[in-house]
């Protein structure tokens, strides 16, 4: 199993996300903090990470890489959450980029586009 892990500090916006897999009947795991996400997916291999760019406890590149060291073996893509690409945003995605696929996502979100991701990356339950 290869769930889609989705991480979004914002309730409404990760509501949103969760409802999108759950009509779609896909595989997935939701954090609203770095803290939850890391502390809830030990031992799980994802097939797509939704990251939250600025999270309050971490930043998105700095919570990816620690959810691959725990999982060493594998290299998973991303859609990371945008919400201006300020500066600060920049640099996080120059971080993850060399790191493999990547997909941005602008917000507000469009079902169409979650619908479309994770019929691309998920497993249906």
């Amino acid at each position: 199993m290869k769930p889609i892990l989705v991480i979004n500090d914002d309730k409404a916006l990760l509501d949103e996300m969760v409802s999108v897999l759950v009509e779609g009947k896909f595989k997935y795991i939701a954090a609203r903090s770095a803290k939850d996400a890391l502390s809830n997916t030990a031992g799980y291999d994802f097939s797509l990470v939704v990251l939250d760019l600025k999270l309050p406890d971490i930043d998105g590149d700095e919570l990816y890489e620690k959810i691959i060291l725990a999982e060493s073996h594998y290299d998973v893509p991303v859609a990371a959450l945008v919400d201006s690409m300020d500066s600060e945003e920049v640099a996080v995605v120059n971080k993850l980029l060399p790191r493999g696929k990547i997909t941005l996502l602008t917000k507000p979100l469009k079902k169409e586009w979650l619908v479309d991701l994770f019929e691309h990356y998920g497993e249906k339950k």
